[in-house]
C-alpha cells in the first residue's frame, strides 16, 4: 500500500527501559502502520520545533527505537497526560506550533463539565451518581450526613486514580472521620480523626483549592471483596463510525479504594466474572453495557466536538444496577493484555490507524477539512489539550 501520510503520537516521554511512554501500545501502533499506508513517529512537546515545521522523536525499526527528526506529521494523536501547569504550557505551545497538522481527536473537558453534558439527557442521567462540586468543608459535611457509606471525592481533572479520597464516619471513634485514598504519586493514604472538624480541615488542605467533585460512595466490590469496574473501549473505525474495541473487568487489590490498574489492580474477562457475581442476570448486564457504551460517544461528541476514542468505566452494584463512573478520551488499553484478549489488544492499536487514514482521505476529498484544525463538519477542533478524566 502506498504511503498516505505520517501519524505523530504526542506523549510525555519514556523512562530507563524505553525512550517512549506506553512502549507496548506504541510498538503495536508502529508495526501495524504500514498496513494502513501510514508511518508513525513518537514525540514529546520538547521535540516540536518553534516554527512547527519539524519534530524530533522516535520511530520503530525492527525491535529497536531510533531517534529521528522528521517533517511535521500530517495528523497528531495527542496522548499527553499533563500533571503540572508547566507541562500543560509546553504541550499547548507544541500543539499550537503544529496548527497545520490535522487533529486526530480532541479531549473531553473535566469531570464536572462531562457530568453537566450527560445530565441533560434523560437516558444518560440515570447512569450518573449524584455529583456535586466541592466548595468547602460545609458542603462535604452536609453530604456526609446524608450518606451512610460516606462520600467519594476526586479531582475534576485527575487521572489514574490519583488524589482520590473516601471520607466516612470512623467506627473506631464515634463522631470522628476516616479518610482513605491515594496521593498525587498514587500512594495509599489512611488518616483517622477523632474530631470530625479536624478531619474536614485536613481534607480541605489536601484538596488545596484544586477543583474536586463529590459523589456518594458506591459499594462496587465483588464477592471476594475486591473493588471492580468494567472498562469498555469505544473507538472510531476506518469508516469514521464508533465501534466496541474491547471490554474488561478491572479488579483492585482486596480492601483498596479503586480498581484502577495504576493503583495495583489487574484485569479479567467480563463474561466469566459477571456470571460468578450475578448468575443468570450476567447476560442481561453485558447486553446493557454494550448498548449503553454505544449510546454515549455520540452524545459526548455533540457536547464536546469530534472524538476518536473513549474509555468508559462502569460500576455495577450488588443489585446489578449500572453506573457510569468515568469517561476518558485518552484511555489506556493494558487491560486487554492482562486478560489475554489478543483480538481486543490488536483492535485497540489498529483502530486509531484506520481512523487516521479515514480522516486523511476525507480531508483530501473535502475542502472544509483542508486546514489542519478542522473536523469533518468544518467545526474547529482544537488540539490544545483539555483536562482529561
Amino acid at each position: 500500500m502506498s504511503e498516505l501520510g505520517c501519524l505523530g503520537l504526542l506523549n510525555g516521554g519514556g523512562g530507563k527501559d524505553s525512550p517512549v511512554a506506553e512502549p507496548v501500545f506504541c510498538s503495536l501502533l508502529c508495526r501495524a502502520a504500514p498496513k494502513y499506508g501510514l508511518r508513525v513517529i513518537i514525540f514529546t512537546p520538547e521535540g516540536v520545533s518553534e516554527d512547527g515545521r519539524t519534530v524530533s522523536g522516535f520511530i520503530r525499526t525492527g525491535e529497536e527505537w531510533r531517534a529521528v527528526t522528521s517533517a511535521a506529521p500530517d495528523i497528531v494523536y495527542n496522548r499527553m497526560f499533563c500533571r503540572s501547569p508547566e507541562e500543560r504550557r509546553r504541550t499547548s505551545r507544541a500543539l499550537n506550533a503544529l496548527a497545520s497538522s490535522l487533529a486526530w481527536s480532541r479531549g473531553l473537558p473535566d469531570k464536572w463539565k462531562v457530568h453537566e453534558i450527560l445530565q441533560q439527557n434523560r437516558r444518560a442521567s440515570v447512569l450518573l451518581p449524584e455529583t456535586k462540586r466541592y466548595d468547602g468543608s460545609r458542603g462535604l459535611e452536609l453530604m456526609l450526613a446524608e450518606r451512610e457509606d460516606g462520600v467519594f471525592l476526586k479531582p475534576r481533572a485527575g487521572t489514574h486514580g490519583r488524589r482520590t479520597l473516601h471520607a466516612a464516619a470512623w467506627e473506631a471513634a464515634p463522631g470522628g472521620l476516616l479518610a482513605r485514598g491515594r496521593d498525587g504519586q498514587n500512594r495509599e493514604i489512611i488518616r483517622g480523626f477523632e474530631d470530625r472538624g479536624r478531619g474536614l480541615e485536613w481534607i480541605d488542605r489536601f484538596i488545596g483549592g484544586q477543583g474536586f467533585i463529590m459523589q456518594p460512595f458506591l459499594q462496587l466490590s465483588g464477592s471476594g471483596g475486591q473493588p471492580f469496574d468494567v472498562r469498555v473501549l469505544m473507538q472510531k473505525n476506518g469508516g469514521g463510525r464508533w465501534t466496541l474495541a474491547g471490554m474488561a473487568v478491572r479488579l483492585g487489590p482486596r480492601g483498596s479504594l479503586t480498581s484502577n490498574l495504576h493503583g495495583g489492580g489487574t484485569a479479567v474477562h467480563p463474561s466469566s466474572f459477571l456470571r460468578k457475581q450475578y448468575g443468570g442476570a450476567a447476560a442481561d448486564i453485558l447486553r446493557e453495557l454494550t448498548l449503553t457504551a454505544a449510546f454515549l460517544p455520540p452524545l459526548l461528541e455533540a457536547g464536546c466536538g469530534r472524538l476518536g476514542e473513549l474509555g468508559l468505566d462502569f460500576g455495577i452494584d450488588t443489585g446489578g444496577r449500572i453506573w457510569l463512573l468515568e469517561a476518558n478520551s485518552k484511555p489506556g488499553r493494558s487491560a486487554f493484555m492482562l486478560t489475554g484478549d489478543q483480538d481486543a489488544a490488536r483492535r485497540s492499536a489498529e483502530n486509531p490507524l484506520s481512523y487516521a487514514r479515514y480522516l486523511l482521505l476525507t480531508r483530501r476529498r473535502s475542502p472544509c477539512t483542508a486546514a489542519g484544525g478542522y473536523g469533518l463538519s468544518g467545526k474547529l477542533i482544537s488540539m490544545v489539550p483539555k483536562e482529561d478524566s
